[in-house]
């Protein structure tokens, strides 16, 4: 008997049109969105709407006490995530939470552990690790295809400082979080373990955001890492791998479709089309982690061996001493 996870949304923004749309791709008898909530009861009803959505709600309690639903996908400001997640967790709903899952290392590893009190399935939405090309990437460097790697250096820049939410604290905005976690994210995923030391410097804008962020990092055994992030700037926005062996050059890495191993050995992945266009780039592979969600929990498991719980808690610890380093965290741990 297959399992339909019944889904909630809770944020009415432009990345939850194309989560809905992206749904659209998978199986309708595996994923269907149920209920919808926002503190906007337009726009609420507007997604409800177009994506065929019987339940609106205004606010997020209702949601959260409403029995029909199996899971749901918070997609609320940076600075929301933390509480309706909380809310969603304390409630017995299994729950997939737009990055950043908390604002701070606290507030993260408080998550995890009501998650795993409850009992609940909980996965920060860090797309990037759902992708294909992140497969095959893992598989290259598990056979030796770089060699012992040595450096990776990143670079992800976009001009977003006209965006409301990225030039706002009180809203929770800000290079590191938007952008830094998934280049930190990458380097987890690369080298497998928090580097041993971390210098950082950016600028912070008149409204106390930081606006760019360039670090050094340390590793084990010789090993380093560079990485560059602005949002004043569009960057080469690719991440480098440097091993014994060669580098590879991974473009659009928090979202890739094609991974360069060689000349000779290049493969690309076609995106499914969506009933709706997307607002974002490569938005389609939102479907990759839904369906990881649904693959774990139909397997009775409670986190995503893809981006482990522990992983988005080093995550926000580095985050939290990079944001410190800038000046625009206080008391980072």
């Amino acid at each position: 008997m297959a399992l339909e996870l019944k889904w909630g949304i809770a944020g009415v923004g432009m990345i939850t049109h194309d989560f809905l749309t992206a749904m659209g791709t998978l199986p309708s008898d595996q994923h269907r969105a149920v209920a919808i909530a926002g503190k906007d009861p337009d726009r609420v009803h507007r997604l409800a709407s177009l994506h065929n959505i019987a339940t609106e709600y205004e606010g997020y309690e209702l949601l959260a006490h409403d029995n029909s639903v199996d899971i749901v996908f918070v997609s609320v400001l940076n600075l929301q995530h933390y509480d309706i997640t909380k809310l969603m967790l304390e409630n017995g709903k299994h729950v997939l939470c737009e990055k950043p899952m908390g604002m701070t290392y606290k507030q993260t590893k408080s998550l995890v552990e009501l998650a795993r009190d409850k009992k609940v399935f909980l996965l920060e939405g860090m797309w990037s690790r759902f992708f294909p090309a992140y497969d095959a990437l893992d598989k290259h460097i598990s056979a030796g295809g770089l060699g012992d790697i040595y450096h990776v250096n990143i670079q992800f820049g976009v001009e977003i400082n006209d965006i409301e939410r990225n030039l706002m604290k009180d809203l929770g905005g800000g290079a590191v979080l938007d952008l830094g976690v998934y280049m930190l994210q990458f380097l987890q995923f690369v080298y497998k373990e928090a580097p041993t030391d971390i210098m950082c410097t950016g600028h912070i804008s008149k409204t106390g955001v930081d606006e760019s962020v360039s670090c050094a990092l340390k590793y084990k055994d010789g090993r380093t890492a560079t990485i560059s992030g602005h949002t004043r700037a569009t960057l080469t926005n690719r991440a480098e791998i440097t091993g014994t062996k060669g580098t590879i050059a991974m473009e659009y890495f928090w979202c890739p479709t094609v991974l360069h191993i060689s000349a000779a050995n290049i493969t690309e992945w076609t995106l499914p089309k969506g009933k709706f266009r997307f607002h974002f780039h490569n938005s389609a592979g939102l479907s990759y982690q839904i369906q990881d969600c649904w693959d774990c929990i139909k397997a009775g498991l409670l986190e995503s061996p893809k981006m482990t719980l522990d992983e988005s808690i080093l995550i926000a610890k580095l985050s939290d001493t990079i944001r410190a380093q800038l000046g625009v965290l206080d008391d980072a741990l």
